[in-house]
């Protein structure tokens, strides 16, 4: 069984999340601003740290218990499938998602949350003051990404002495991958009761810092091609390649 874990979260990706360059002066500069910038993140992101109570659960499926429908990317919702084969356990639909999973013998699901606690003082926050609130979010969304890397690094280390290996995490609402597919992946995880993840009626989980994500297992290293500004719907108004900034480095 896998337990991530974060101990602390990257300064500089709070710092994108926030929109400054890393040449800004606010970053550098000893200014006041500068200074109550810090303070405010480095209290932040010790609540994060201190509320978080992470819970992870995945599952490695063969790929022959996997339908992949290239050729159909649903429509937001509808992601059922009449097929009666038991044999198959979940059905992905999607060219992306196909072509991330082309040559695995397995696939992994998994989902992760930081928790009821973190959400409940995410929600106080947002009536009390809203600067931090905004703040703490960012600190959240950095920490649930770290907690996934973390998840994918232990993974990783473990199938490495078999000699397979990880493809990138692809999560739904990734290019053709339809945000939809929310729903089955965590039905296939019985994420509602293993972590305490559920849905609401728009297909956003509830805590609201969650990550769901396939990947897949293969024999061989492969590049990473899935992924990155060519795959992203927003990069056509994105801040950060106006800025020459990327969000995932």
């Amino acid at each position: 069984m896998i337990n991530p874990e974060i101990t602390q979260l990257n300064r500089d990706e709070i710092y994108r999340y926030l929109g400054l360059q890393s040449g800004s002066p606010l970053m550098h500069e000893e200014t006041g601003n500068d200074l109550r910038l810090d303070e405010q993140i480095s209290r932040c992101e010790q609540t994060v740290l201190e509320t978080a109570r992470i819970r992870c659960v995945y599952r490695i499926l063969p790929l022959s218990a996997i339908v992949l429908d290239a050729g159909n990317s649903p429509a937001a919702g509808n992601v059922s499938d009449s097929r009666s084969d038991k044999s198959v356990s979940i059905v992905l639909h999607g060219k992306d998602i196909a072509r991330l999973l082309e040559g695995c013998s397995e696939a992994v699901f998994m989902a992760l949350t930081l928790g009821a606690e973190l959400e409940r003082v995410l929600m106080k926050q947002e009536v009390t003051d809203m600067s931090d609130a905004l703040v703490l979010d960012i600190c959240a969304s950095a920490a649930v990404e770290a907690a996934a890397d973390d998840f994918e690094r232990k993974l990783s280390a473990e199938l490495k002495s078999e000699d397979k290996y990880l493809t990138n995490r692809f999560s739904p609402g990734y290019g053709d991958f339809a945000l939809s597919h929310q729903c089955p992946v965590l039905e296939l995880l019985n994420a509602s009761r293993a972590a305490g993840i559920t849905l609401t009626p728009s297909q956003l989980m509830v805590p609201r810092k969650s990550v769901t994500a396939v990947m897949g297992i293969c024999g061989d290293v492969r590049e990473k091609v899935l992924g990155g500004c060519g795959m992203c719907p927003l990069k056509s108004r994105c801040s950060y390649r106006s800025h020459n900034l990327r969000c995932y480095e």
